[in-house]
């Protein structure tokens, strides 16, 4: 069955593992075989059996809790020149084919997430942005400003910041004595107060 379609193809190493690390989930195996006694097929809709000393479920081989075999078995499909790379739906899709295990999902994103060419080579959704289009060159002093806060200062006078306000057209600059916790109410205040 799907084991031996495992043993025959790359996996076989990863599926030797599996088998390697049955004494850490010995609970999971015992009860399958306790099922098995009983002549239960079912637990609660899910297909469990053992098959070369394997736990399937559903015909996909369960991965016993073993954070590295895990990671190991998402980086043997991921990085493989005809899968890998694809996103993490496709990734999913490919590593559940013949595996399972609870949070599988959520490992494989977070897995694609992480890969620097994943996300060099991501398809966007949103728009790509306009040209970037030079602004307009100010006719008078003050039509056009710029204004910033200096942060993270010494505290002086119980100040620990600047706002700083520099026209474009005369690069005349005005620097106010303010502190880190100015609201926007505040900001309109040294504005209307300094300017």
């Amino acid at each position: 069955m799907i084991c031996n379609k495992l043993v025959k193809g790359p996996e076989q190493e990863i599926v030797r593992k599996i088998k390697e690390v049955r004494d850490k989930n010995e609970e999971v195996i015992k009860a399958v075989e306790e099922m098995k006694k009983a002549g239960v097929k079912m637990l609660r809709d899910e297909k469990w059996q053992i098959e070369e000393g394997l736990v399937l479920k559903e015909g996909r081989v369960y991965v016993l809790k073993d954070e590295k075999l895990r990671v190991e078995i998402i980086r043997l499909h991921h990085d493989m020149p005809i899968v890998g790379h694809r996103g993490q739906w496709k990734m999913v899709e490919v590593v559940t084919k013949n595996y399972w295990w609870p949070g599988a999902t959520k490992e494989v994103k977070r897995y694609v997430e992480g890969c620097d060419q994943c996300q060099r080579t991501k398809n966007r959704a949103e728009m790509p942005a306009e040209k970037l289009r030079p602004n307009e060159v100010p006719e008078k002093p003050w039509q056009h400003i710029s204004v910033d806060f200096i942060t993270k200062l010494l505290v002086s006078k119980g100040y620990d910041s600047i706002l700083v306000v520099c026209d474009r057209f005369s690069k005349m600059s005005h620097f106010v004595v303010t502190t880190e916790k100015t609201t926007v109410e505040g900001l309109a205040r040294l504005f209307r107060d300094n300017m």
